[in-house]
């Protein structure tokens, strides 16, 4: 909520409200000032770990629902890394793989692909922890990404393909659309859930920073 509030302590606030700090820029980077916003969702230092940390464990909570749903083996823990491949005779599940098409597709890597070997149906889905005020936009480029990977998959595969894109932002913040793509993928994945699943991850993120006494 602090967050939320924009009320810690960041460079940033130090400088230009409370004036005990002349340098407002962030204190790993260096690029830009130190904001909430930045440390939450834009700083290049923590893009390769962190973010992804985060990342993962919201696409995580997805994709062990979607396992549950299809009675196929469900990681043992939230930390445990899923398998790239997973199928029974009912669904095939992909995690983070990379999918070879005859066509080259520059978006070929999604989150999560799920195959309906009954119904002939597959779903691509891809997760995003943008800043808050960036999810429709994130939403719309999710869509517009995989747009080419869906039509190869149809001609490939000869099934039906839908893109799901699931997008919430570092603070929580969802779009009105959220609960009815959360609908579309197998399985039951509530709102709350990878809301709180993004906001803890952000937390953490916060914590560990503003703790930091800065590279610079």
């Amino acid at each position: 909520m602090a967050a939320q509030e924009q009320a810690l302590s960041t460079r940033s606030i130090e400088a230009g409200v409370y004036h005990t700090r002349q340098d407002p820029m962030c204190r790993l980077c260096k690029d830009a000032p130190e904001t909430i916003q930045h440390i939450t969702a834009g700083c290049k230092m923590l893009g390769g770990k962190a973010y992804m940390e985060r990342h993962n464990q919201v696409a995580g909570i997805v994709y062990r629902n979607i396992c549950a749903e299809y009675n196929l083996e469900v990681p043992r823990s939230k930390w445990e890394m899923p398998p790239r491949v997973i199928e029974n005779d009912r669904a095939k599940i992909l995690w983070d793989f990379q999918i070879q098409t005859d066509k080259m597709v520059v978006a070929n890597q999604p989150d999560i692909v799920v195959v309906d070997k009954q119904k002939k149906t597959a779903i691509v889905i891809d997760v995003a922890v943008p800043n808050d005020s960036n999810i429709r936009k994130k939403e719309h480029e999710k869509l517009e990404k995989y747009q080419g990977l869906r039509e190869e998959l149809e001609r490939m595969w000869r099934v039906k393909v839908t893109v799901v894109p699931v997008v919430i932002g570092a603070l929580g913040a969802v779009t009105p659309k959220l609960s009815e793509w959360l609908q579309q993928i197998p399985g039951t994945t509530s709102e709350i859930s990878v809301q709180k699943s993004a906001v803890l991850g952000t937390a953490k993120i916060l914590c560990r920073t503003l703790k930091l006494p800065g590279l610079w």
